[in-house]
C-alpha cells in the first residue's frame, strides 16, 4: 500500500525507529503522510482492513503548521491512534520539509528510512526551521512542539 501509493510515515515513530533503543522516544501515534491522490484508498485501507474509525477530520492546521497540509483525518482503533495528514502537493513528504525542526524531518517509505539529518539527531540536536521565525509562523502550537523535544532530550536551537 505504501510503495502504490507514496504513502510515507514520519513524526515520532520515524524518529524512534533512527534513535538507540535506550534514547529513542515513546511511541504515541502513527502520522502518515498522503496525497491528496490516494487519500481515499489509504483511508479505506485503515478503515476496512486495519478496523480503524475516524473520529476527526479537519482541513488546515490542527495540531500541524504546514501550509503543505491541506486536511488531517485522525483516526482510532482500541487504544491506537493514526493521524493521516493530506497534501495537495506531489510528493507525501512535502509537509515534512516544513517540521518546526530538524529532529522530526526523517520520514519511512515502503523500502527505506530517510534521515535529513542524521548526524544532528544522532547527537539529539535540532536546529529549528528558520521558516518559522523568518515567516512570522511561530505560535503556541509552535513552541510546545519544540519543548516536546526538549522535554525529550534534544538541544533545540535556532543557530546551527
Amino acid at each position: 500500500l505504501m510503495e502504490r501509493t507514496g504513502t510515507v510515515i514520519s513524526g515520532s515513530s520515524a524518529l524512534h525507529l533512527f534513535q538507540a533503543k535506550s534514547k529513542a522516544v515513546a511511541l504515541q501515534d502513527l502520522d502518515i503522510y498522503v496525497t491528496r491522490e490516494f487519500e481515499e484508498i489509504v483511508l479505506e485501507h485503515l478503515k476496512e482492513v486495519e478496523g480503524y474509525k475516524v473520529k476527526k477530520t479537519a482541513t488546515r492546521r490542527i495540531d500541524y503548521d504546514s501550509s503543505a497540509i491541506t486536511k488531517v483525518h485522525k483516526l482510532a482503533h482500541k487504544k491506537k491512534k493514526i493521524d493521516v495528514i493530506i497534501t495537495d502537493w506531489a510528493s507525501a513528504i512535502v509537509p515534512i520539509l516544513q517540521y518546526h525542526s530538524t529532529v522530526v524531518m526523517n520520514y519511512i517509505t515502503a523500502r527505506t528510512f530517510v534521515s535529513l539529518y542524521p548526524k544532528w539527531t544522532n547527537q539529539m540536536k535540532s536546529l529549528v526551521n528558520p521558516c518559522i521565525y523568518m515567516d512570522d509562523k511561530s505560535n503556541l502550537r509552535t513552541a510546545l512542539a519544540l519543548m516536546k523535544y526538549i522535554r525529550r532530550g534534544f538541544d533545540v536551537s535556532a543557530e546551527p
